[in-house]
Formats: structure tokens, C-alpha cells, sequence
């Protein structure tokens, strides 16, 4: 398992991030994100499953104060349709925070395991390993690993 203490050494070694992430599996890549969310002091849920009209699964859910970030974790390389991919995943990403506030209206064990209120604001966020900058589509942010740490130090410019 890599850890963030790890990717740092393999930077500071001359390797690159993307070098890095592409040798990564899916498990490992959520636990980076998720790594690199508690050292930002945010509260981490992982895997966070709830059941509306059907089941969904949020990769990592972050809280902190009154921010909540619902990430869906894309390991997405290179490809000529990962544009429209990217379109879709924010789409379902959307529908995803519709849905958790649904579940938790009226589900005041799940707000208070998720230490959230009515003042938090969820934000969806898609956080890939290929991108080039910080983009916001359909009001879910698409943000690239290596822009991550600056997008969470800078994120009242974004919000």
C-alpha cells in the first residue's frame, strides 16, 4: 500500500505524479486522496454507502466545518473519450449529492455519524490523475491529483 509519505519520496526522487498514480490500483488511489484530506483536518468516510430510491456509493466523503466534499475517485489515463467520460462521471456525481441529501433530510443518525447539518455545503468534486487544470462542469469540480493539495489550501477562491 502506497502511502503520502511515500509518493513524497518517490517525488522528491525525480518521479513524476502521474508516474506514481499509474502504478496505483483504485483502492490505493482513494486511501491517497483520503491520506491527503486528514491532513487537511477533514473527517473521512470512506466507501459511504446509502439506499434512496437505490443503492450509491460515495468513494471518499470529507467534512469538515461546514464543508463537505462527496469525491469520486478517477484513475482515468489518456484517451480520446475521456472528455464525455469526464461529462457523465460529474453528471452521476451530481445526481449522487441530490441523492444523499435526500437520505439524510430525514436520517438524523446518518448526519450525526456524518457530523453534518442543515448549514453544510456539499460539494461534488471528481478528482482524476490526467488533467490539466481545475475545471468545474455542472457545478462539480474536476480536479486533477497533482492541483489537489492547492485546490483544498485555496478552496475559498473556488467556493
Amino acid at each position: 500500500m502506497i502511502s503520502l509519505d511515500k509518493v513524497k519520496q518517490r517525488l522528491l526522487e525525480g518521479e513524476q505524479i502521474e508516474e506514481i498514480v499509474q502504478k496505483m490500483n483504485w483502492k490505493e488511489f482513494e486511501k491517497l486522496i483520503a491520506e491527503i484530506l486528514r491532513k487537511h483536518d477533514f473527517n473521512i468516510h470512506s466507501n459511504f454507502r446509502f439506499k434512496t430510491d437505490r443503492r450509491f456509493e460515495i468513494d471518499v466523503l470529507a467534512v469538515k466545518n461546514k464543508i463537505s466534499f462527496l469525491i469520486d475517485c478517477k484513475q482515468w489515463g489518456r484517451g480520446r473519450y475521456k472528455k464525455t467520460g469526464l461529462k457523465y462521471a460529474a453528471k452521476d456525481q451530481k445526481h449522487r449529492l441530490n441523492e444523499l441529501k435526500k437520505f439524510l433530510r430525514n436520517n438524523l443518525a446518518a448526519k450525526i455519524k456524518l457530523k453534518v447539518n442543515k448549514n453544510t455545503n456539499f460539494i461534488p468534486l471528481i478528482i482524476t490523475w490526467f488533467e490539466e487544470d481545475i475545471t468545474l462542469h455542472d457545478k462539480v469540480f474536476i480536479v486533477p491529483i497533482w492541483k489537489f493539495n492547492e485546490f483544498l489550501l485555496s478552496m475559498s477562491e473556488y467556493i
